[in-house]
């Protein structure tokens, strides 16, 4: 595809300040103009709208650094323009220091308002903190990417993190480091690569002479992403908090309208598996379904369908807060994320989860959690379905024969919501699974997807748990192994061959080598017949189809740490590292575009867990 696209030419327009009302005391972008007693960076509690007009903070050095080919590719923009300082400007935030910026097409920037639970606690008002968002683009007719559109809109809503203060800022100071900044930009893009649903990132901007106290005093940077909208659970909870019926259902309604084709078509398929397996037996009060329970049920697919392939991956985010988790499902807001080595579902990347709450085995259960908080926050709309015309319900003129139906009804929707989230979850999760083993669909039972999971997959984590061999190289060895061919397979060699990581003096196992040998040569049996029926079911199915999902690289904190220390030790100058590894993590299946250089670096990081214990299993902190 050839683009043509400048950044600074394209039209730009925002769609969300045009729905939803503005902060009070900035009700038009005139008057934040005038930013007198600098009121757009001023700290603040807002007690009605959605967001506040708001600029990125003049820094004394801007230094562009790298942009992702795979994220122009997505924006259908010129890759080459990446040189111009026009774009640097724009991906910077520093155009808007000028002060003819509208004149020249770019919208005034703004901060949106949510709340948010944390770590299961109601924090208030939170808010983009250190985020403004710039501007909404057109999306291209071609994107070309692995990823399907998540939602039936035609934009991209591109914003800046790490630009300054706004007035959600709290006692933060808007920065975001180098460190984090950097970690943010390389997995927003990697997970986008393998194919789970993510926030993307475009370009990462130096700020060699802003600091910020985080660890010591670190240098900041700045990251423009992009996502098909920005909105969280905790969007949701900041009206509920608020008492703020008008604003809840006007928010949803911006979502339904802007990005979601609520047609009852898609929950009509899960209903009908929930209606064979008696879930809706006693809950005729939703068997008309308005559009906002359609938007409930749609969130909860989405949320769960992503929570699955993080599983199947190993991906961590170490802050799944309802302020953390996306309406479209989105993986969202990178802080003490990780891959999971090797498979411990006890194992949590925030070194300051002492109770696991977002550790592994704890993720699904934590969205759903965080769902739940969401069904609470559209209480009235899904429990009031036949009130949603009544003038006095729309008032809030509340009749009290009205409180036992609408209680009622939002439970049922909730409860049901919670067999379709445990659906949904369990069938993508043992598809996804599947595809990385090489077998087809066909054999997943639509009405049980759990039967494959209980036999096959819990089985197979299992004894992952007990050899902890690197999770993700076990399947490269897998799709390599000869499995059908009678003459070429020893059961016993393949046990050692996955088990030779684990027996030696860096990671001592408590498990006796011979049982585990015994108890893998016993799983393989198991997932020797899963590929003959495979084959049998599905004859165009070829188990070589898992090399599309099994990734030949993946950016282990260990690498990042590695590329974190290059870049800040060089002062930004050195990028090589920083570039190799966003080649390898933009491209994590096909090692021709991994470029030439670095060859011996390149070798050294595709070890996967083979670089001991000392480089297994990191955490991180909060900070960023």
């Amino acid at each position: 595809m050839v683009h043509t696209t400048k950044l600074w030419e394209v039209p730009k327009q925002l769609t969300f300040t045009r729905k939803l009302d503005p902060d009070f005391r900035i009700p038009s972008q005139d008057i934040a103009a005038k930013n007198e007693d600098n009121i757009i960076h001023k700290p603040r509690v807002l007690i009605s709208g959605s967001f506040s007009w708001s600029l990125p903070e003049v820094r004394k050095e801007y230094r562009y650094l790298t942009s992702n080919d795979n994220a122009l590719e997505s924006l259908g923009l010129d890759p080459e323009q990446v040189a111009d300082p026009r774009y640097q400007k724009v991906v910077s935030g520093e155009v808007y220091a000028e002060s003819d910026f509208e004149d020249k097409g770019y919208p005034f920037p703004y901060a949106q308002a949510y709340a948010g639970w944390q770590f299961g606690q109601f924090a208030g008002q939170l808010g983009d903190g250190r985020v403004v968002n710039l501007f909404e683009l057109e999306k291209p007719t071609n994107q070309g990417v692995r990823v399907p559109a998540l939602a039936n809109r035609n934009k991209y809503e591109v914003q800046l993190k790490g630009s300054g203060m706004t007035p959600f800022s709290r006692f933060a100071d808007g920065k975001a480091v180098l460190r984090s900044s950097i970690r943010e930009y390389i997995i927003s893009e990697h997970l986008n690569a393998i194919g789970i649903p993510s926030t993307r990132a475009l370009s990462l901007t130096y700020l060699p002479q802003t600091y910020a106290q985080r660890h010591a005093a670190e240098k900041c940077a700045i990251v423009s992403r992009f996502a098909e909208l920005w909105i969280r659970l905790g969007s949701f909870d900041l009206y509920r908090w608020r008492g703020d019926r008008d604003g809840i259902r006007k928010l949803a309604d911006y979502v339904i309208d802007e990005l979601f084709t609520i047609d009852g078509k898609q929950f009509q398929h899960w209903k009908e598996i929930l209606e064979k397996k008696d879930f809706l037996k006693d809950s005729s009060g939703i068997n008309e379904l308005t559009k906002y329970d359609n938007f409930y049920y749609e969130t909860i697919v989405r949320n769960a369908t992503t929570t699955a392939i993080w599983q199947c991956y190993g991906f961590l985010n170490g802050v799944l807060n309802t302020d953390n988790t996306s309406i479209l499902g989105l993986s969202l807001d990178f802080g003490p994320f990780s891959i999971m080595d090797k498979y411990d579902p006890n194992y949590t990347p925030n070194s300051e989860d002492h109770q696991l709450r977002y550790g592994y085995k704890n993720t699904p259960t934590s969205i759903w959690w965080n769902l739940t908080r969401l069904g609470e926050d559209l209480a009235e709309l899904i429990g009031g379905a036949r009130l949603l015309d009544d003038e006095d319900f729309i008032k809030g003129n509340f009749k009290e024969e009205w409180e036992d139906e609408i209680i009622s009804r939002a439970t049922t929707v909730i409860e049901v919501g919670g067999e379709i989230y445990k659906y949904t979850f369990t069938k993508k999760y043992v598809e996804t699974f599947f595809s990385r083993l090489g077998l087809s669909h066909k054999l997943i039972d639509e009405s049980d997807p759990d039967k494959a999971n209980s036999e096959l997959i819990a089985p197979m984590l299992d004894m992952l748990y007990k050899v902890q061999c690197d999770f993700n190289k076990f399947f490269l060895v897998l799709q390599e192994t000869e499995i059908e061919d009678e003459s070429r397979f020893n059961a016993t060699d393949i046990a050692e061959t996955i088990l030779l990581p684990v027996f030696n003096e860096d990671a001592p196992s408590r498990y006796d080598k011979n049982d585990l040998i015994e108890e893998i040569t016993s799983w393989l049996g198991i997932f020797r017949r899963y590929v003959k029926e495979s084959r049998n079911i599905d004859p165009t199915h070829s188990r070589t189809e898992s090399k599309l999902y099994n990734p030949l690289f993946l950016p282990r904190n260990w690498i990042l740490d590695q590329v974190i220390k290059h870049t800040e030790d060089s002062a930004g100058q050195d990028l090589t590292y920083l570039k190799k590894l966003e080649k390898m993590s933009s491209n994590p299946y096909d090692r021709s575009k991994w470029g030439t250089d670095l060859k011996e670096l390149e070798d050294r990081w595709i070890l996967q867990g083979d670089m001991g214990e000392d480089y297994a299993m990191l955490q991180c902190s909060c900070s960023s």
